[in-house]
């Protein structure tokens, strides 16, 4: 029997409004599913449009300058992007969970720690007792592995470490316990021995729970340590999807073999480590055709001309390549 996704994004494109006439092309036609007790990863260089597509699925940029042309964000069968507003605040924080990238901002700092989660708690648990509440949010920071945690729920965020906020702010989102849980870097401010904890942690509530989760990074190591899933971006668009082993071991868009080349080696740790040639380009000025074009060592003529079509290389594996045979032939 087939699964059933539990998000499915279509064709999504976000749009910034900058002013009347200027308006930028942030995510452009990007499709993912995440499936219930599954991690999907999103690789890609700072600006490919990872955190973009990650905070439209709960419409979290300004209604004001945001657009978006195309697309839908199924989830358990509503589309989030035309849910009324009411619909969509009982699942934010409720359903799905978000751990942002930066803590630091994430926190409201005139209220305690404490009194934060326990209002993540009323907002989604109406009938819970306050005691209750209070031992929930308890365990939710003992989980986090973080010491005192009776002092720090009593404490304000402007008080607190950024690793400390980030922990936090991973008790937050796991609160309600969650059917999706989007985390955008969320182990960016901690130390090697607490992000182990924290991943390990975000895999039992995935086996615990059947919680499925996003993992947005580009740590290599991190993501194929957690995902089973990987789908690469750059500039604003999905470069390659598929299961992570295959994409790690035999990637088929010129683009992910090159990051998977530039990740350090410890068996060959005296070598040079390759680079790829250029820069991103800025999404005010992408080169026409596939935006990875002007660093590809593979590139035809019609890489200049078109972005390509998803092709299937096989069964649960897409790229968007048009020479991407010859990249999976020079293995």
């Amino acid at each position: 029997m087939e699964r059933s996704p539990l998000l499915q994004v279509e064709d999504l494109s976000v749009d910034f409004r900058i002013d009347r006439k200027t308006t930028l092309h942030a995510v452009q036609d990007v499709s993912f599913s995440v499936y219930p007790g599954e991690t999907l990863g999103i690789l890609g260089e700072s600006g490919c449009g990872k955190s973009v597509t990650c905070m439209s699925i709960l419409r979290l940029h300004s209604e004001r300058a945001t657009r978006y042309p195309r697309g839908k964000i199924l989830f358990e069968g509503g589309d989030l992007l035309t849910m009324p507003e009411k619909e969509l605040r009982e699942i934010r924080g409720g359903k799905i969970g978000m751990i942002f990238q930066e803590p630091m901002t994430s926190l409201n700092p005139l209220f305690t720690v404490g009194e934060q989660l326990m209002e993540m708690l009323r907002v989604h648990s109406e009938r819970i007792e306050k005691r209750d509440a209070y031992e929930r949010c308890l365990e939710a920071v003992r989980k986090v592995r973080i010491p005192n945690p009776e002092r720090i729920l009593a404490s304000y965020p402007f008080t607190l470490s950024g690793g400390m906020l980030q922990r936090v702010m991973i008790a937050m989102a796991m609160l309600n316990r969650p059917r999706l849980l989007i985390c955008d870097e969320p182990t960016t401010a901690l130390d090697v021995t607490i992000q182990a904890q924290v991943l390990d942690l975000m895999n039992r509530l995935k086996e615990e729970s059947g919680t499925a989760i996003i993992f947005v990074t580009h740590d290599l190591g991190v993501i194929s340590e957690m995902s089973d899933r990987v789908m690469v971006m750059y500039g604003g668009r999905k470069c390659e999807e598929g299961k992570a082993e295959e994409v790690f071991t035999a990637p088929a868009h010129p683009y992910t073999r090159g990051l998977i080349a530039s990740y350090p080696n410890p068996e060959h740790f005296q070598q040079r480590l390759p680079m790829i040639p250029g820069s991103v380009p800025s999404l005010w000025d992408l080169p026409a055709g596939c935006p990875f074009n002007n660093r590809c060592p593979y590139a035809s003529a019609a890489c200049l001309e078109r972005f390509p079509a998803a092709e299937r290389p096989s069964e649960g594996r897409e790229v968007l390549c048009h020479e991407w045979k010859k990249v999976m032939s020079d293995g």
